[in-house]
């Protein structure tokens, strides 16, 4: 009984999470993936030296912790209609979504790898975690995300 309870809690706050992301106007969801852009960034900046040095993944778990919970907000973070003009976004996210999805959670599963490989202090595996997760990135930019403007 108390599972179903849980269950039936973890769903309501899903859906009212649901609610309250539909409710953000465009602008502040574009404000909030740049956020979380320049998050993912600074965490990836902070892993790379130890990948490239051979260095202690458990030193940078944090970040992989936080390359993790980005790329699972990021997800949620292009619902129909928050296009803008002044973001990065290629409009194919709402037009091929079966891609974007395919590549956002390309990159969950590299996070994922990233976070338990630096629990685990496999360097091997931490490394090809990193090189998973960046590739994910790289392949999601090539694909949706417009050139910087001058």
């Amino acid at each position: 009984m108390r599972s179903w309870a849980l269950v039936a809690g973890f769903g309501l706050l899903a859906l009212g999470a649901g609610v309250a992301l539909a409710q953000q106007s465009p602008s502040d969801l574009s404000a909030e993936r740049r956020g979380l852009m320049r998050q993912q960034v600074q965490a990836v900046r902070a892993i790379a030296p130890v990948v490239q040095g051979g260095g202690d993944p458990r030193t940078v778990q944090p970040q992989a912790e936080a390359v993790l919970a980005t790329a699972r907000r990021k997800l949620t973070m292009f619902p129909p209609g928050s296009d803008r003009d002044d973001d990065r976004a290629r409009p194919e996210i709402w037009t091929d979504r079966a891609t974007f999805d395919r590549d956002g959670q390309a990159l969950v599963d590299g996070a994922t790898a990233l976070v338990a490989a630096s629990a685990a202090g496999d360097r091997a595996a931490f490394a090809a975690a990193f090189q998973a997760a960046t590739n994910a990135c790289n392949a999601c930019h090539d694909r949706f995300r417009l050139p910087q403007r001058p």
